[in-house]
């Protein structure tokens, strides 16, 4: 459950009455009030880390704070929320993500940490929730719905059924039930989704929806199945349709998908948008340090055209009101004083940011106070892989008596690696193999699970513009195996050992040689690291990665080919699947 900051009413309404002064004052502002939609000179008092006066200007107050902050005439808005992110796609731990993305202006995010769950379980959102506090950042956790995903297609290191949902649901500051991603099992009502919502109905939480392409009686099911907000449109027409069903969309422009002016012509059109807010679900330490967080994605909104003042409503107040935070996204009498300062309402880096009334960040700068733990922080090695010993474990075996051709799924990528088909390839057979042989354009994909089973898949990919060597990562959502581009079984399996070596990361190999690793020894999934050093070797091995293939991909692309929940074909370390109907299909054609 939420664990909302104590207040002392009777010593705020005081310091309203001008009967005890304030902490604070931040003055000569231009506030941008969310609630009317004015823009206004003013100056805003705060007491305990609460509003709690605005006075427009010419107000005096009697009893002046005991710090006045000037704003110089900048803009002042409400500290930005997040309204779905996963604190593992960053790359970086918890209190590490509260010291990068602070100065950009966000104060609070929500978070679903199935990314960590699926690897270690419970434990897992314990230590999120936990080292969340080594840094100022408002960081509210869902219980992860979906671990696995889809239990029957794909393995992952820990299993959550309704009771370890309930469990993480009475932990504190945790505020609802993370993306519920099987929206086929939503509405199928099958029993193993309807008893985890139930836990959340039970509660009386937020319920958050993940529904890609879900639409017509399927939609409307799912929104009755519980899930009240979706942050996986692909077109204008789905946003539309959602809008008009009642459902909350996110705005998403993330490190692996940003199709946010498709979303914003989705809803360009209705009167009323306060179902809307933003997102940015995956996004890597490199891009954070370089373009930011959610001012990133709001200055994608306002370049496209949207109102600036109401852009900041959907970053801020339309947020907080998506989840029922009544004291979070606006600033007057009452709210939290996060709020942040900007010469222009454009997306640029705040030149101050104040969380719960104390000045945090400044000029791109954290500032603020972190509490000492003298704990050294300590990782188990999460990369178990029996399974894999020689090279022929990356060969794609030929069913028997096959000849010396068979007719093989291939996986191919549309419209630059968005949706995933598939089509049947005839390809040769050597040696009981199927070979790759006059066909530049495919390479091998192998998701081999790295949580202990010994299940893996051997697949064939066209155009991901693999050109040599091998490409290979630990984060692979959501049951996070291990996953190989490839065109020799030689580099692949120098990959599957240089990530066992170091707990997990991505890494690229050429001609037997690594080339370069990103350690990820928290989980397979973070680093220890802040965000700039980690930062500098994300951009080494991009760098590494891009040089053996023939066209610009994203360093996370290869992270989401197992994915089950995502319409079109993948792969998992159980074998070929179809997403739309969440089942394991044939991989020949016999």
């Amino acid at each position: 459950m939420r664990t909302k900051k104590t207040r002392d009413r009777s010593r705020l309404i005081a310091a309203a009455m001008q009967q005890i002064p304030c902490d604070l004052t931040v003055e000569n502002v231009r506030l941008v009030n969310v609630f009317t939609g004015e823009v206004y000179p003013a100056s805003v008092d705060v007491l305990d880390g609460y509003v709690v006066r605005v006075r427009e200007e010419g107000e005096a107050t009697e009893k002046p704070s005991a710090r006045v902050y000037n704003g110089h005439g900048a803009y002042l808005i409400p500290g930005f929320i997040d309204a779905h992110m996963h604190v593992e796609s960053t790359m970086m731990i918890p209190e590490n993500l509260g010291r990068a993305i602070l100065p950009w202006g966000t104060t609070t995010v929500c978070t679903d940490p199935h990314e960590i769950g699926n690897v270690t379980g419970v434990d897992g959102v314990k230590f999120m929730l936990a080292n969340a506090k080594r840094s100022a950042l408002r960081q509210y956790v869902l219980a992860p719905s979906c671990v696995p995903a889809v239990p029957d297609v794909e393995g992952a290191g820990a299993s959550f059924g309704a009771k370890e949902v309930g469990e993480i649901l009475d932990l504190p500051d945790v505020v609802g039930i993370a993306e519920i991603m099987d929206f086929v099992g939503v509405y199928r009502d099958n029993e193993r989704m309807h008893t985890i919502v139930a836990e959340g109905d039970r509660r009386g939480m937020f319920l958050q929806g993940h529904a890609p392409m879900v639409h017509g009686k399927e939609l409307a099911a799912y929104r009755l199945g519980g899930p009240i907000s979706d942050h996986e449109c692909n077109t204008a027409a789905e946003v539309s349709e959602k809008l008009r069903n009642g459902v909350h969309i996110n705005l998403r422009a993330s490190s692996i998908i940003d199709n946010l002016t498709v979303l914003l012509d989705g809803c360009k059109d209705h009167k009323w948008r306060d179902n809307v807010s933003i997102c940015t679900d995956d996004v890597h330490a490199k891009d954070l340090l370089e373009t930011g967080h959610i001012n990133a994605v709001f200055a994608k909104a306002v370049k496209w055209g949207a109102d600036p003042i109401e852009a900041v409503k959907w970053g801020t107040i339309n947020a907080a009101r998506e989840y029922g935070f009544d004291d979070l996204g606006a600033i007057a009498p009452g709210y939290i004083a996060d709020m942040q300062l900007v010469d222009e309402l454009d997306g640029r880096c705040p030149n101050a940011v104040f969380w719960e009334g104390v000045l945090a960040a400044e000029n791109g700068v954290y500032l603020a106070k972190d509490p000492e733990s003298g704990e050294a922080l300590t990782f188990p090695n999460t990369v178990n892989m029996p399974q894999i010993t020689c090279e022929e474990d990356f060969l794609l075996k030929a069913p028997a008596g096959c000849g010396d051709t068979v007719k093989t799924l291939v996986i191919y990528l549309e419209n630059d690696g968005g949706r995933r088909r598939s089509m049947w390839v005839e390809l040769p057979v050597k040696d009981g193999y199927v070979s790759l042989e006059g066909h530049d354009d495919l390479q091998y994909c192998c998701i081999a699970n790295r949580h202990g089973s010994g299940d893996k898949t051997v697949a064939i990919i066209k155009d991901f513009g693999l050109k040599e060597g091998a490409i290979a990562s630990t984060i692979s959502h959501d049951s996070h195996n291990f996953t190989v581009m490839y065109k020799k079984p030689s580099d692949a399996l120098a990959a599957a050992k240089e990530l066992a070596r170091v707990g997990g990361g991505m890494c690229a190999v050429k001609d037997g040689k690594v080339l370069d690793t990103l350690k990820l020894p928290v989980a397979g999934l973070m680093s220890p690291l802040p965000c700039k050093e980690l930062s500098a070797e994300i951009q080494r091995v991009q760098e590494a990665m891009a040089g053996l293939l023939t066209k610009k991909n994203s360093l996370l692309m290869v992270a989401v080919f197992a994915l089950p929940v995502v319409p079109g074909v993948v792969v998992t370390d159980k074998g070929m699947v179809d997403g739309f109907t969440q089942k394991i299909i044939p991989q020949f054609e016999v």
